[in-house]
């Protein structure tokens, strides 16, 4: 697996190194404040996995309301940036299912593991309530999505809720990330045996400079 995706990550790693990271919001995502229910439910103290997560804003603010946080990023030197920029005391250990590094808070209710997705096992996490996936499935080559979307179904109970942010765009000519996947692609990439409901859509004429087309949002709230 590392040798077959060590491209992909070597251009995730470039990314983050040199800076060129539009997708990452100085905020909270709108459609979690919004929605949280939906992504949340009335739980308290779940365990919140976030897939390619980066130094995403969302991690802390699960963190800060309670709930324990497992994040997934494979570039090491963004996940040490967010603990710094988060003024985070972090600590390193090594998850001994995949033999990867975590950083963790005092409290290890906040976890990043430092690996690729595809080499994720569920044992290293524990049971997941919750997937909140913004930037995961549309930072992967198609040909690489329902790989992705086993690992994450790997993960699901029947009481968990995956809340996928997918990203929809007619721009032909742009072959980059993040990955167009419109709504019939989402139902046909999670198959009938998934619970699909379709919670939030929005739309910005000119999302990002280099799509030339109007980009949406789709909130997708999805069960067992």
């Amino acid at each position: 697996t590392e040798i077959t995706q060590k491209p992909l990550w070597d251009y995730w790693s470039n990314r983050w190194d040199t800076g060129n990271t539009p997708w990452h919001r100085p905020d909270i995502h709108p459609m979690l404040t919004e929605h949280v229910d939906e992504v949340l439910g009335n739980r308290r103290d779940a365990q919140v996995f976030v897939p390619l997560c980066g130094k995403a804003n969302e991690i802390k603010w699960f963190y800060d309301n309670g709930h324990r946080v497992a994040g997934l990023e494979y570039v090491e030197k963004t996940v040490r940036l967010f603990f710094e920029e988060n003024k985070l005391s972090y600590v390193e250990t090594t998850c001994p299912i995949i033999n990867c590094k975590i950083l963790q808070t005092n409290d290890k209710r906040l976890r990043i593991f430092v690996c690729s997705v595809f080499d994720f096992k569920k044992e290293s996490v524990g049971p997941v309530d919750v997937i909140w996936d913004r930037g995961g499935l549309v930072a992967v080559n198609k040909e690489d999505r329902l790989r992705y979307i086993s690992v994450m179904l790997s993960l699901m109970s029947p009481d968990s809720t995956y809340t996928l942010i997918s990203v929809v765009y007619d721009d032909d000519s742009y072959t980059g990330f993040p990955k167009s996947i419109p709504d019939d692609t989402v139902r046909e990439l999670f198959g009938k045996e998934m619970k699909l409901t379709k919670v939030a859509e929005t739309t910005k004429k000119q999302s990002v400079s280099f799509i030339k087309a109007p980009v949406s949002e789709v909130f997708w709230r999805i069960t067992l």
